[in-house]
């Protein structure tokens, strides 16, 4: 008779009457992650009596969340905190011409309030995901009054070379598909006639800069495999339709430059083509919109200052009044701090666009608008502070939030203490925009993208960035918190692992690693300024996502099963705990000759608990945990 030495769970720990959902579960039909099964939720393992002020965050999709499935479960059965991902940000919520949709921030702030979760905001004021077009509108030269208007160009594009279009309704669904060669230009393809013939659209051209009320003449270079009549649209989703706006235009099957004319609404437009009542092909060279233009000349430094001031009261006072008062903390910067170049007093200096020049000249670099440029190093964040402490709550917390202050490629030592140059130069940063007395920032928020190196040095050296960076943060006095954590697996030569190539030994180094963070992070960040650690993916990435594509990022894999990372966590939280296992018996001599069986009652082949993984099992009707 086989007899093994165990720890048998006291009765109050049997297993629930009630099914598991799936994000509760370890990967099925492999033993080797039944132990998962016995966790409870993640935010049931924070030692309030130690760290009462410490929040267990999560990124989250909103739109997934809303949905109240899966993602809505599993974050408030997991968390204390919620992050919107994107919908919180400037361009999901500000469109071309200024307009404010908080819609999706208010049904968000909603629920998630009533799960009983805290609502971490991101992010006030940042140079990425930015409504360009209507922040640049409102810094454009301004008309030059000595001079007189005349017909010019106003907008163009050659579609021979600029090969694209913005949003368009789905091909597949519709019957049509668009590509672009260098000498047709673009090609409409139409297999069926629609019923309406707006199924068919797509955006031409946007952020066309006119000037509501005027009139404007478009000249388009068409042609078709037969002649047709195009469909067209020019402002935005809200525009109503009428001759001046919405004119439709014949064409031919040989080349021709079709005139139309315009007199928009807007002054930031899209051109909407729709030709759902086509069957055959449509070819485009170019567009171009002409009108009366007079010649301009630069806004001031403090006409720009003071209208894009302006914008950021509505932007930060839409949001705040969206929130209600219930999202009492924030990214107020998000990744203001450069990571080259220096200011002087041997710190990073700040971000700007590329062509940046503190006299006058500017450009905005892309699809990013950098406020610093027109506003400046420094009234840049104190004005957005002053505004959030304005319309938010008034027990509002405002963190400054970047990435790589886990750096390893500069460390700086100073007083004792060896970390990235670029966490010294946010604390740094931090009492230049303090030192007018008024300002006050919370706290520090680091991202820490980062990934476990098997390369011992590599790793060791990553160890280090980070111990040095909590050291640092702790000793700037202000809040503390990991604001994006997701990790990565990096061979020992140096290559980045892909999900379905990571072994169950790098995941197992993975969940180790993560419990090292929460260790040090509870070990050097003092209770009193602990806000807490926000996993950033919960999650593995998908292999066509455009973060950290087809990586083993997340807590969960993409079928929502629990992964051995979730065990890193369970003991990073837990002090080290491996279970859930608060009541145990002990000194009980099992009898196995009946079998042994796991929770889901399959009998295992196995005859020794020494044969099988750690995990919880059944043995004589009795839980035992290895």
């Amino acid at each position: 008779m086989k007899k093994l030495f165990l720890l048998m769970f006291a009765a109050d720990l049997l297993i629930p009457a009630f099914a598991q959902e799936k994000y509760e579960l370890g990967k099925p039909n492999n033993d080797d992650y039944r132990y998962l099964d016995e966790y409870r939720g993640l935010k049931e393992y924070i030692d309030y009596s130690k760290y009462p002020n410490f929040k267990l965050g999560i990124g989250t999709t909103v739109n997934d969340y809303l949905q109240k499935s899966t993602v809505y479960n599993m974050t408030n059965k997991n968390f204390t905190e919620t992050v919107a991902g994107n919908a919180m940000k400037m361009g999901s919520i500000v469109d071309g011409n200024g307009n404010m949709n908080f819609t999706t921030v208010k049904n968000y702030v909603k629920e998630a309030t009533e799960a009983g979760l805290n609502i971490y905001g991101h992010t006030l004021a940042w140079h990425s995901q930015q409504p360009v077009a209507w922040l640049t509108s409102l810094i454009a030269d301004k008309p030059d009054p000595t001079s007189e208007e005349t017909y010019t160009e106003v907008a163009s594009k050659d579609f021979r070379t600029n090969k694209s279009v913005g949003w368009k309704s789905e091909e597949a669904t519709y019957g049509y598909t668009i590509t672009f060669d260098g000498t047709d230009g673009m090609k409409i393809h139409t297999t069926k006639k629609c019923e309406n013939f707006w199924d068919v659209q797509f955006q031409a051209m946007t952020d066309i800069m006119l000037q509501a009320g005027k009139s404007y003449k478009m000249t388009i270079t068409i042609r078709g495999t037969e002649a047709g009549t195009m469909h067209s649209k020019l402002g935005d989703f809200s525009t109503a339709y009428s001759d001046e706006t919405c004119p439709n235009f014949a064409f031919t099957s040989e080349w021709q430059d079709v005139e139309v004319n315009y007199k928009p609404v807007l002054d930031n437009n899209f051109l909407l083509l729709q030709c759902g009542d086509f069957i055959g092909d449509i070819y485009v060279k170019s567009i171009k919109f002409e009108g009366y233009k007079g010649k301009t000349i630069p806004l001031t430094l403090e006409e720009r200052h003071d209208v894009l001031v302006d914008a950021m009261d509505q932007w930060i006072k839409g949001m705040m009044e969206a929130c209600d008062g219930k999202v009492k903390a924030w990214d107020l910067v998000n990744e203001a701090i450069s990571g080259g170049g220096d200011d002087g007093e041997g710190n990073y200096v700040l971000q700007h666009s590329q062509t940046y020049n503190p006299s006058g000249t500017w450009d905005v670099g892309g699809n990013n608008f950098y406020w610093q440029d027109h506003l400046g190093d420094l009234d840049y964040v104190r004005q957005a502070c002053r505004l959030a402490r304005k319309y938010g709550p008034k027990d509002i917390k405002l963190f400054i939030n970047d990435y790589n202050l886990e750096g390893t490629w500069d460390f700086v030592k100073k007083d004792g203490v060896n970390a990235s140059k670029k966490v010294w130069s946010i604390v740094n940063w931090i009492k230049k925009w303090e030192a007018d007395g008024v300002t006050k920032i919370d706290g520090i928020g680091t991202q820490m993208h980062i990934s476990y190196f098997e390369n011992s040095s590599s790793l060791n050296n990553l160890k280090q960035a980070i111990t040095g960076m909590f050291t640092v943060m702790a000793n700037s006095g202000k809040l503390v918190r990991v604001s994006e954590m997701d990790m990565g697996y990096t061979d020992a030569n140096g290559n980045k692992v892909t999900t379905d190539k990571i072994t169950e030994a790098q995941h197992k180094k993975m969940a180790e690693f993560y419990e090292w963070i929460f260790n040090e992070f509870f070990r050097l960040i003092p209770a009193a300024q602990q806000w807490g650690i926000c996993q950033w993916c919960p999650t593995d990435s998908p292999a066509n996502s455009g973060w950290r594509a087809n990586e083993p990022v997340g807590i969960w894999d993409l079928n929502f099963y629990r992964k051995h990372v979730y065990a890193g966590f369970v003991r990073g939280l837990s002090g080290g705990e491996p279970t859930a296992i608060n009541k145990v018996k002990s000194d009980k001599i099992l009898d196995t000759s009946k079998g042994i069986y796991n929770l889901n009652g399959m009998r295992m082949s196995a005859t020794s608990l020494d044969d099988l993984p750690s995990g919880i099992y059944i043995i004589n009707g009795k839980k035992v945990a290895k």
